[in-house]
């Protein structure tokens, strides 16, 4: 538990500043609904410039009515991230409701569910007959190439940095992207092979963004949930509450999304957001790629979420 008492140069829990929002141009992708919108709320209460830009027109509207009259501006964008050209389009369309026409955050919340992985071995004649079928890549086109799509259009073309720095006094780092990963970035959700796949893929493009990035004054840091209480995870919230896995709040994931906002002297960070507690997974080398962190957090019993952090070995 001694790794877990350190305390973060940055209190990710420290009371909000309306003050350091308001004005602050985001955009929010699938930010019709479960983190999404709780960002979109946040962001809006403080005063901020908010794009929503999700598939789902119904709900994104019903959100902006919600939030109307704010002390910014809510507007809603219909996009399907997986689509790259739709993403240009949306981009475009942001970028003419904001001040300034540029985009300070982005936070890409966009996902689908994956269901769980159906490993029932099947006769191989299936191969020559319509039983055997397509697997849909819907998670990863939306989850893993929508992100993708969405930071590298918006750090290309929305965010200013085709001035050039010699123009700046300095890099004011009050640009950032905060991706959303998964505590299932650190370890595999069983029976659910892609959405993994998506969230480590999510990871390793923080990994990279958060080193390339920040030379262009923008931060890139990390959300790693842990089960939140959202229309992604509907289905499996009976079983998980019976089992005792305890879930973390859409407010709560919000909250740290709004210090990292206002932090500009952070960059780099993979944040575990658990019931009640935030804590930086130390997601480098000194922290050994967030691996002393984890190990406290099994040995604690913190972690409680079904993940699979142990390699079975064949019984010979």
């Amino acid at each position: 538990m001694d790794s877990l008492d350190k305390k973060s140069a940055f209190v990710f829990t420290a009371p909000l500043n309306e003050k350091q929002l308001a004005g602050k141009r985001i955009l929010i992708t699938g930010g019709a609904s479960g983190i999404g919108a709780g960002c979109a709320r946040l962001f809006a209460a403080h005063g901020s410039h908010v794009i929503i830009a999700d598939l789902n027109e119904e709900l994104g509207r019903a959100l902006v009515a919600e939030l109307g009259g704010s002390g910014g501006s809510v507007n809603f964008i219909r996009v399907d991230v997986s689509s790259f050209e739709s993403q240009k389009t949306m981009f475009a369309a942001a970028l003419d409701l904001l001040p300034g026409r540029e985009i300070d955050v982005l936070i890409p919340c966009a996902v689908v569910g994956s269901g769980f992985w159906d490993y029932t071995p099947l006769h191989p004649d299936a191969l020559r007959t319509n039983s055997a079928l397509e697997p849909t890549t819907k998670t990863f086109q939306v989850g893993l190439v929508g992100t993708y799509y969405s930071a590298l259009i918006c750090a290309k073309y929305c965010m200013g940095l085709h001035v050039p720095s010699s123009q700046k006094e300095s890099l004011p780092y009050d640009k950032s992207i905060i991706l959303v990963g998964s505590l299932a970035s650190y370890g595999p959700l069983p029976g659910s092979p892609e959405y993994t796949s998506v969230k480590w893929g999510v990871r390793g493009l923080f990994r990279s963004l958060r080193v390339e990035m920040l030379q262009t004054g923008v931060r890139v840091n990390m959300l790693a949930p842990t089960f939140i209480e959202t229309p992604l995870t509907a289905a499996q919230l009976p079983m998980l509450k019976k089992a005792g896995v305890p879930f973390a709040k859409v407010e709560d994931v919000a909250g740290v999304v709004g210090r990292l906002v206002v932090g500009r002297g952070v960059n780099g960070r993979a944040l575990a957001i658990m019931a009640e507690q935030v804590i930086d997974l130390g997601d480098d080398h000194e922290g050994k790629n967030a691996g002393n962190i984890l190990q406290a957090m099994i040995e604690s019993g913190l972690l409680k979420a079904p993940l699979s952090f142990n390699i079975p070995k064949p019984h010979l």
